[in-house]
């Protein structure tokens, strides 16, 4: 397969993601985003199953601040889980991106088949004729997802083993805790992992703690703080 055409510059067709993994379609919609002529403008995530029902219109639309469509003008705007807006929202979106005004490009995207969700007939009228509209240069599934992120260049810089296997639970954080003022973020997040980490190492040594310093590259009298500090139960086994 030839994916390479996959990022030709059109700065203004919308595009419909599906399958692969939210990070994946995340990666797609800004690779398409960074190889077009609105790669200077914004890039907005419109993380709807990270917001509660009743705040996702004023996350959209705005209302005392600025919403994702606004935040977008001039970019792209990446709609993911799409299938998430309730009818009256829809409505809305549909209206929004119809005016002549709103210039932002509509990536929109979600875990299932398009051809699915229009049989299914959970969309109102106008975002179910927006939709069915998209011709399969426009649709991209778990295949050609999977062909762009194995290109080389912008987004290919992706984190690689244990930070990969971080990406997704901290991207989830990110999404949430984030909006909710998390405070000294690097604090919380190494907070998080910290205790975790001695606790399975410690598991692996069975206990023995000049291993487990050994394998965490910390003294021992450092570990056996932390222990303390978080409060960990240190397995049965050998402290030797």
């Amino acid at each position: 397969m030839q994916v390479e055409p996959l990022l030709a510059d059109d700065a203004s067709r919308p595009v419909f993601l599906y399958g692969a993994s939210r990070l994946d379609r995340q990666d797609v919609a800004r690779r398409l985003h960074n190889h077009s002529r609105r790669a200077q403008k914004p890039f907005v995530v419109a993380a709807l199953t990270a917001t509660p029902c009743a705040l996702r219109e004023d996350a959209l639309f705005g209302a005392r601040e600025a919403g994702w469509f606004a935040q977008a003008r001039g970019g792209t705007l990446l709609l993911d889980e799409i299938d998430c807006l309730g009818p009256s929202l829809q409505v809305r979106f549909i209206e929004e991106i119809e005016r002549r005004e709103a210039d932002v490009r509509i990536i929109a995207a979600s875990r299932h088949d398009l051809t699915l969700l229009l049989r299914q007939g959970g969309f109102q009228a106008g975002l179910h004729r927006w939709l069915a509209a998209f011709e399969p240069s426009q649709r991209l599934g778990p295949e050609r997802i999977s062909a762009v992120c194995r290109l080389p260049g912008a987004g290919n810089d992706r984190p690689r083993g244990l930070a990969r296997a971080l990406e997704r639970p901290l991207t989830e954080y990110f999404e949430t805790g984030l909006e909710n003022d998390a405070g000294d973020l690097h604090a919380s997040v190494v907070g998080e992992v910290e205790r975790p980490l001695i606790t399975m190492v410690l598991r692996r040594t069975s206990g023995n703690q000049l291993r487990a310093a050994a394998m965490l590259g910390l003294n021992r009298n450092t570990l056996r703080k932390k222990i303390r500090e978080l409060d960990i139960t240190v397995p049965k086994g050998s402290d030797e």
